[in-house]
C-alpha cells in the first residue's frame, strides 16, 4: 500500500506506549516502516510537551503532535505551537469549588510550558513518578499567571467516580470534563478534544483528501476515533471505545497493538 495518502494518529498511554511507558520494539519498527512508505504519524496525547520529548527521541515521528488532549498542537521540528486553546477564567472558580467539596483531590494545572500541583496524595505521587518531570508546588491558583491549557484532578477511583457526577453542576461554564484514566478527571476548554485538534491539524497541514486512521483506548480518544476513516483500539480498551472503532485489535499496548493496526491499514481498501 502507498501510505503517502494516509495519516495515522495514535494515543500514547495504553495504546502505543506499554504499561511500563516504553515503546514496544515491534511498534517502533512498524512506525518507522510506515514513515518510510510515506505515511504521516501523529502522536495524540493528554501529556504536556515535557513528557513527550523522550518519545520524540525515538525518531518515529517528524509530524506535529497533539498535546493536552487537544488543547495544544506543537511542531517539534519548528519548535513552535501551531494551535492552542486555553481554559476560560471560570476554570478557577470550578477548581475552588471542587477543592472545597473533595479535599483529598490533587489538582494539576498545565500551562505551556509549566506544570503545577497543590497537594500530594497517593495518586499524585504515582503520577509524577511515571511522568518523570518537575511540577511546581503552589498554594493558590492566583500564583499561576499563565493561561491554563488543562486541569487534571487526581484521586482514587471511587472519588473520581463521585466527582464525575458532582461536576454536572458546571454545565454551561465553557468547559468539558473527560475521564482519561480511572483515577483522573480532566477539565478542558469546551469543544476541545483530540478529535477537534486532529481536524484542525489536517487543515493546518493541508492534508484534506488524505485518509485518516486513528488508534486509542480510553474515553478521551473517542472523538478522534469517530473522526477517522478507519479506527483501532487495543484488546483491553474501554467498552465505549470498542463500540466506536472499526477494528478491535487482538493485541494490547504491551504486545504490539499499533504494529497490528498498521498491518491492517496496509491491507485495507482505503
Amino acid at each position: 500500500m502507498d501510505f503517502s495518502k494516509t495519516v495515522f494518529a495514535s494515543d500514547l498511554d495504553g495504546t502505543l506506549l506499554t504499561s511500563q511507558k516504553t515503546l514496544n520494539p515491534a511498534d517502533a519498527a512498524a512506525l518507522r516502516r510506515y514513515a518510510k512508505m510515506g505515511g504521516r504519524f501523529v502522536a495524540a496525547t493528554g501529556r504536556p510537551l515535557h513528557t513527550f520529548t523522550d518519545f520524540l527521541s525515538e525518531n518515529v515521528t517528524s509530524q506535529p503532535a497533539i498535546l493536552c488532549n487537544g488543547g495544544v498542537i506543537y511542531d517539534a521540528c519548528q519548535g513552535k505551537v501551531l494551535y492552542e486553546v486555553d481554559l476560560p477564567p471560570a476554570a478557577r472558580e470550578i477548581l475552588d469549588d471542587v477543592r472545597n467539596a473533595f479535599p483529598t483531590i490533587s489538582p494539576e494545572i498545565y500551562t505551556f510550558p509549566k506544570r503545577y500541583y497543590f497537594q500530594m496524595n497517593t495518586v499524585e505521587k504515582w503520577h509524577q513518578s511515571i511522568l518523570k518531570i518537575d511540577f511546581v508546588k503552589v498554594s493558590s491558583p492566583d500564583e499561576i499567571k499563565e493561561p491554563w491549557n488543562k486541569l487534571l484532578l487526581a484521586d482514587e477511583v471511587e472519588v473520581i467516580s463521585e466527582l464525575m457526577e458532582y461536576v454536572r453542576r458546571f454545565e454551561g461554564m465553557g468547559v468539558r470534563f473527560v475521564r482519561s484514566f480511572p483515577k483522573f478527571l480532566e477539565v478542558l476548554p469546551e469543544g476541545v478534544s483530540k478529535g477537534s485538534a486532529l481536524k484542525r491539524l489536517v487543515e493546518i497541514m493541508g492534508w484534506e483528501g488524505l485518509k485518516i486512521a486513528a488508534a486509542g483506548d480510553y474515553d478521551n480518544d473517542v472523538e478522534m476515533l469517530e473522526y477517522a476513516d478507519i479506527s483501532f483500539c487495543p484488546a483491553d480498551s474501554q467498552d465505549c471505545v470498542k463500540k466506536t472503532v472499526t477494528h478491535v485489535l487482538k493485541n494490547t499496548c504491551d504486545s504490539g497493538a499499533v504494529a497490528e493496526a498498521l498491518n491492517i491499514l496496509e491491507h485495507s481498501n482505503l
